[in-house]
């Protein structure tokens, strides 16, 4: 009986994403989606950060069909609603054409795809994973959970955010997207690529416990309270789903990890949640891959947990920020619950700084980091610092830790920028200078 390296579960775009990277760096994949595509799915603005991993991926055909941003009407802050301009690089796709292209490419690296295949509750056998499906067990020496908030391996979360429940429909009709705020709720509306428009609003579960009895009502009244919706028709067939954001308590072991919404899921109001899937399937994939080619596996799980926990931490903190900026029900239950201020920013430079003396931050460090080098995770120098999103070994093609190592003790920047000359050209060492300085990476001694 044929044992695959890598079974992933789940089809959408972490699950077919990780696949096709695995298949591509020589591994024998089979990938289980239980529903046929294309599947409707709820999630179809999609960042600006999508289309730059869809160029690495080699996928940028995966937005055929997407709609451009057109602009955005917002009432946020106060009562006044601001047409925020359209970014390019944002787009409104179909995630059932989406989500079909991104497997289709997988396939084509040569994944076995299995669909639809609805999986049992993977188990560990003497020889690595048992899938079981209706007529057959497969067998895997890895394991990729990538079936979503189902969470097909099992395991706990941890949730990083108040509860949080979406309501939504879509109807007929177009119009500019929009984001507004209530007392009890923040709206999103955007038009789609098939000429309907969808509109959600984003409530604490105990609201929608007490109107449970008219779910449709309840969901028009927050739209009437945001003043942005007005144009639309009152649609009655009107969708729950749960919009909190988590992480899984342990998403990576040595044979087995999780990607997509199974590893975490951020607040809605980032817009993030294909972004961060990308983020986290290619980021599996390197790890998966220095696992099976015995590589530095404890460098690898780590590598994995720690890029998964600071992007959950550094959204957790953009999004508590941005509730923060919200003044007029800035006292209701629902704001309260997730607006945090946002950190303090970095001291500016001054004409004095050359001559001051500067050291290390408190809190930063350079220390033996796993780092991706190429296709595989190693241990590596890096910098690192809370403010930091992740670890950095390298500024443009130099690397960062022999010029900090020069920082043995105070010194003035003007000593540490001819100490640097050795390493890289001037204006180069008063850049990364500057780029220590302003993320108070470096402080005045």
């Amino acid at each position: 009986m044929t044992t695959w390296d890598v079974c992933v579960v789940g089809g959408g775009p972490a699950g077919s994403a990780c696949a096709l990277r695995l298949a591509r760096l020589g591994h024998r994949v089979v990938l289980l989606e239980r529903r046929p595509f294309p599947r409707p799915h709820v999630g179809e603005a999609l960042s600006p950060g999508v289309r730059p991993l869809l160029d690495v991926l080699g996928l940028p055909h995966a937005l055929g069909g997407s709609l451009p941003s057109r602009g955005t009407l917002v009432r946020w802050e106060d009562t006044a609603t601001r047409l925020v301009p359209p970014d390019p690089r944002a787009v409104t796709v179909d995630r059932g054409w989406f989500d079909h292209a991104l497997l289709a490419a997988a396939r084509a690296a040569g994944v076995s795809v299995r669909q639809p295949a609805r999986a049992g509750r993977p188990r560990r056998g003497p020889a690595g994973w048992e899938v079981p499906l209706r007529h057959d067990v497969l067998r895997a020496r890895f394991l990729v959970d990538a079936s979503g908030r189902h969470r097909i391996s099992g395991g706990t979360a941890t949730a990083t955010g108040p509860r949080t429940l979406a309501l939504h429909t879509a109807w007929p009709g177009g119009g500019p997207a929009r984001i507004g705020t209530g007392p009890q709720a923040w709206c999103w509306g955007a038009p789609l690529p098939d000429g309907a428009f969808r509109a959600m609003a984003f409530v604490d579960p105990d609201l929608l416990r007490r109107h449970a009895f008219d779910v449709a009502r309840l969901y028009h009244h927050l739209l009437d309270t945001t003043g942005l919706f007005a144009d639309r028709p009152r649609v009655l067939d009107v969708a729950v789903c749960d919009a909190t954001a988590y992480r899984d308590d342990d998403p990576v072991t040595e044979d087995h990890v999780k990607v997509g919404e199974a590893a975490f899921t951020l607040d809605p109001l980032t817009s993030s949640g294909v972004d961060s899937a990308l983020h986290s399937a290619m980021a599996a994939a390197v790890t998966v891959h220095t696992v099976l080619s015995d590589g530095d596996r404890a460098a690898a799980l780590a590598f994995y947990r720690d890029s998964r926990d600071r992007t959950a931490s550094r959204h957790a903190t953009w999004t508590a920020a941005h509730y923060d900026r919200h003044q007029r029900y800035r006292d209701q239950p629902f704001w309260r619950r997730r607006a945090a201020p946002p950190p303090a920013p970095p001291r500016p430079l001054t004409p004095a700084d050359p001559h001051r003396p500067v050291r290390l931050a408190d809190e930063a460090a350079v220390v033996p980091t796993p780092c991706p080098v190429g296709d595989l995770v190693t241990l590596r120098r890096a910098l690192t610092h809370p403010s930091l999103p992740a670890p950095v070994a390298h500024v443009a093609d130099t690397e960062l830790a022999p010029l900090l190592d020069h920082l043995d003790r105070p010194r003035p920047i003007a000593d540490l920028l001819h100490a640097w000359s050795a390493h890289l050209p001037a204006h180069q060492a008063e850049a990364t200078a500057r780029w220590l300085l302003s993320r108070g990476l470096l402080v005045t001694a």
